[in-house]
């Protein structure tokens, strides 16, 4: 009978897993990539494009409709197309192309939208998850790591006829040859191919102004033959702190050198060249020329100034990328270098805004970028017809017709002194031509002819990375004053920069090592994974006599006893087996990516110990963990004590308590992008920003009386503690206070130092310049922690609160009755009462601190300013450069560094006992 009913129910979870299968295949199968189906006597060909490529059809701006419009005449053509180009193919082998009926075909376009993080492209999310677009949408700086992951599929192969089908009319019109070189390129096997084909013209890099502050600061407008010196001195002249109004936008994070680049390939230099007798890329921004352009990026973020209210600033350059669009388009940024397509030069206001060439550098070179938007065939589309129609889309879309039904969208929108007059002309519009703005087509063509492409090299997709270290290094030493004032040494500290970042882009860019090193990174990795096992060998054995039930005396140790706790184990297995499926079997499979060079599609090859060896010795990984610790220690000073405090003075206050409470909760109902965006507009680096304009108005003796009250503060907890005997907790309580007031004197520091200013004046003074909260090194890592402060502050508190409750009033009557001070009834009633508590919540602080700061920091400073932790450098790692397999085993040594700290949580909790409040 129990083999029958073990049967029976073998039978019933077979069925349930089957009615579950089939349901989640129906809720997937809509969205899949493209399939071919047939529906009432057609053969539907649906195709996914990436969103970057198809519009929106719920967006109703010209460009959008123009776009939606070229899409549907695809669609009417393509019947015509299959029939002419085909059919006759499809019908003679059916073996390769199905055996269906292909008389009427129709194609379908869908939008693949899926997920969207933050500086992780949206197609590798997809390819990963298996439902990648037909059509991907590729760039010149991963174009390489596409090609080399097997993502796209070669266009010039002569069975399927594709490239060859275009002429060579098409081809030139379609192809600058500055592109060539980016499309044409050697695969995984070595053989060369054409992998993408542009659409939509060239993308030319040029410098837009604002016209009304060039005005109200008395600047001419900007020309072809504007160099760098009129650059500076428009900065100079436009900037003014105080309004919120800068000379010009960069931009901060990870790929500040995006905006550097213009210059370096102005000052003559470049960042990566192909030795075609070679074979191979070399690293070639480690020159003179480089650290020219280097020393003016600098002067341009960090001169020291004075305005005309006498106020100190730095730069002349506004970099919050979350706040740019914002204050472009309220005329508070006078200059932005900006792409201009070639078929629409842009939907800016003439009358407002003006265009010019990138301006020239010190020997004479413009260096403009190139770029063009590239369409791509996903490397693994299954059905052939599948293939030919996405070709078929990606031909159409960048053809003369296409363009046609452009012009004629935007024309009829009002927009045509947009388009570029040579589209113009060509499709019948030429009285219109003579509204474009004057002068504009010409800088078009300047863009073009001195541009140079977007680094597209070997693993170029982190070239803007390794650029972007000696920038913020440089800034930093500027802002420090450690560059030299005269020029010649502080280029040649530039250039030691500069070659630095060489070596490290030759390491991990074309993976050139020293001899030698290669064997002495793997005896480090063989030795570290050795500890790696013994320890979590020691972490196994651990929890298991930790949480081992106790023997009874004169008994052996319980077993599994599966028999007498069915049911308990029963009700376990759903939490075990969402355990199994969403932890251990990813942890399982990312042991083994690790010791491979992880390939998405397949391919992978292992390296055994060389990502260890490479993690071990990188510094910028150390580095990474280094801030983890930093940004920990922050979190857990401001975010795990205010809460206990801020409850006990909510506990104590006599009037007004739900008011405060609501209060200190309301933070915690704004959602957290608005927090952070909010918080990003309070850290704007001047006046405008709410913060400074509150610290600017306080004098130095505020600050220090704030300081000089944590200080007695803690004096006061360290020498009860002291009084006590409990020495640790005492030295705790001063470290606190000491760095508080070490803060505070920080703040007053400048202030004191105004040499200028009598002694007793100095007091009274306040702030000489506005803080770069984002910008430097020494804020913005505390600037990441304060919004967390904010808003998790009253959650925090209303839980203690309820704790508070639970403490019997006859335990503060004793302790009266005893003497016992306010902070005695704190540190000898309240913390042991709510000891266990406090302990999860320090657990969960901790743990939050080091896996919840990757988001953080990457919406607030993208890692600049010395602030990428580790979590944020794992991340970067694996979905921005695809090095799965250095990514892995970067989160295998953060865990064995966290190791410690788990067995040490695993000893607390497993001690803690939960009783309910005694009644009273």
């Amino acid at each position: 009978m129990s083999v029958a009913r073990r049967t029976r129910g073998s039978r019933r979870i077979r069925v349930l897993t089957g009615v579950v299968l089939a349901v989640s295949w129906w809720g997937i199968l809509p969205c899949l990539s493209g399939r071919v189906t047939e529906e009432a006597g057609v053969t539907v060909i649906h195709l996914a494009i990436h969103d970057w490529i198809f519009p929106d059809p719920m967006h109703t701006d010209a460009g959008s409709r123009a776009d939606m419009a070229v899409a549907r005449e695809f669609v009417r053509r393509y019947p015509a197309i299959f029939a002419e180009r085909y059919a006759e193919r499809y019908r003679a082998d059916p073996g390769r192309y199905g055996d269906r009926d292909w008389e009427r075909v129709e194609v379908r376009l869908r939008r693949a939208t899926g997920i969207r993080v933050r500086g992780v492209d949206a197609d590798l999310l997809s390819i990963a998850g298996g439902v990648a677009p037909d059509v991907v949408y590729v760039n010149f700086r991963r174009s390489h790591t596409f090609i080399h992951q097997g993502f796209l599929h070669p266009l010039d192969r002569p069975e399927d006829g594709y490239l060859t089908s275009m002429s060579e009319e098409e081809l030139d019109a379609r192809i600058h040859e500055k592109i060539w070189p980016v499309i044409r390129r050697k695969g995984p096997e070595g053989t060369e191919h054409v992998w993408a084909l542009p659409y939509g013209g060239e993308l030319g890099k040029v410098l837009l102004y604002r016209k009304d502050l060039f005005d109200e600061a008395g600047v001419p407008y900007p020309d072809a033959d504007w160099t760098w010196e009129d650059l500076y001195q428009a900065c100079r002249a436009i900037a003014d702190p105080a309004r919120g109004v800068y000379g010009m936008n960069f931009s901060r994070g990870l790929q500040e050198a995006y905006h550097w680049t213009s210059f370096l390939w102005s000052a003559g230099a470049d960042v990566l060249n192909y030795r075609e007798d070679q074979d191979r890329w070399e690293v070639v921004f480690d020159v003179p020329e480089a650290a020219v352009a280097l020393d003016f990026y600098t002067r341009l973020n960090t001169e020291p100034w004075v305005d005309a209210s006498g106020r100190r600033r730095y730069g002349y350059v506004f970099k919050d990328p979350a706040q740019i669009l914002f204050k472009w388009q309220r005329g508070e940024i006078g200059m932005a270098t900006s792409y201009i397509e070639g078929n629409m030069f842009s939907l800016i206001n003439p009358d407002v805004t003006g265009m010019a060439p990138i301006p020239k550098g010190p020997t004479g070179i413009r260096g403009a970028e190139l770029n063009s938007r590239m369409m791509g065939l996903f490397a693994e589309i299954e059905e052939p017809a599948v293939r030919d129609a996405a070709w078929e889309l990606m031909r159409f879309y960048g053809s003369d017709e296409a363009m046609e039904i452009r012009t004629r969208i935007l024309v009829e929108s009002g927009l045509g002194h947009f388009m570029n007059p040579r589209f113009l002309e060509q499709f019948g519009y030429g009285e219109i031509a003579r509204l474009s703005p004057p002068g504009w087509a010409e800088t078009f063509r300047t863009a073009i002819e001195s541009g140079k492409p977007e680094p597209y090299g070997k693993h170029s997709n982190i070239a803007y990375e390794i650029l972007t270290e000696p920038l913020q290094k440089a800034e930093q030493m500027a802002m420090a004053g450690e560059l030299p004032a005269e020029r010649e040494a502080r280029l040649e500290v530039l250039l030691g920069l500069l070659r630095d970042a060489a070596g490290k882009a030759r390491r991990d860019m074309l993976g050139e090592l020293p001899p030698g090193d290669l064997s002495r990174r793997r005896w480090t990795a063989g030795v570290f994974l050795v500890l790696v096992a013994a320890a979590f060998a020691l972490v196994f054995r651990i929890v298991a006599r930790t949480f081992a039930p106790p023997a009874l005396p004169g008994a052996e140790r319980p077993g599994w006893q599966f028999g007498r706790y069915r049911m308990a184990y029963l009700l376990l297995a759903p939490a075990m087996l969402t355990v199994l499926f969403w932890q251990y079997i990813p942890l399982l499979r990312g042991s083994i990516m690790a010791f491979q060079d992880y390939r998405i599609l397949g391919g992978s090859e292992f390296v055994w110990l060389d990502n260890f060896g490479h993690v071990l010795w990188d510094r910028d990984w150390w580095a990474s963990v280094w801030n983890g610790v930093r940004y920990s220690a922050l979190v857990m000073a401001l975010t795990f004590m205010p809460p206990i405090i801020l409850a006990i003075l909510l506990q104590e206050v006599p009037r007004g308590k739900i008011l405060f409470r609501t209060l200190y909760y309301l933070p915690a109902v704004i959602t957290g992008l608005v927090v952070i965006l909010l918080w990003k507009s309070f850290y704007e680096p001047s006046e405008s920003g709410v913060l400074n304009a509150v610290l600017l108005r306080i004098p130095a003796a505020g600050f220090l009386a704030v300081g000089a009250v944590f200080a007695a503060l803690a004096g006061g907890f360290a020498r009860r503690l002291r009084y006590h005997e409990h020495r640790f907790g005492a030295v705790l309580a001063l470290g606190f206070g000491v760095l508080v007031a070490a803060a505070c004197l920080g703040l007053a520091g400048p202030i004191l130092r105004m040499a200028e200013v009598p002694w007793p004046q100095r007091l009274w003074m306040t702030m000489p310049t506005p803080i770069r909260w984002l910008d430097d090194p020494r804020t913005a890592m505390i600037a990441c922690v304060i919004p967390m402060v904010w808003a998790g502050m009253g959650p925090g508190c209303l839980i203690y609160l309820a704790a508070l409750k639970g403490i019997s009033e006859e335990y503060y009557e004793a302790a009266d009755i005893d003497g016992a001070t306010f902070i005695d009834k704190i540190l000898f009633i309240v913390f042991p009462i709510l000891r266990p508590l406090i302990l999860i919540n320090f657990v969960g602080v901790f743990i939050g601190s080091w896996f919840g700061a990757t988001a953080n920091i990457l919406a607030m400073t993208g890692g600049a300013a010395n602030t990428e932790v580790a979590g944020l450098h794992i991340f970067y790692k694996a979905f921005v450069f695809l090095q799965f397999g250095p990514a892995t085993a970067m989160a295998w040594v953060l865990g064995f560094i966290l190791i410690g700290f788990t067995i040490h949580q695993l000893r607390i909790l497993s001690r803690l006992e939960f009783r309910a409040p005694a009644d009273t």
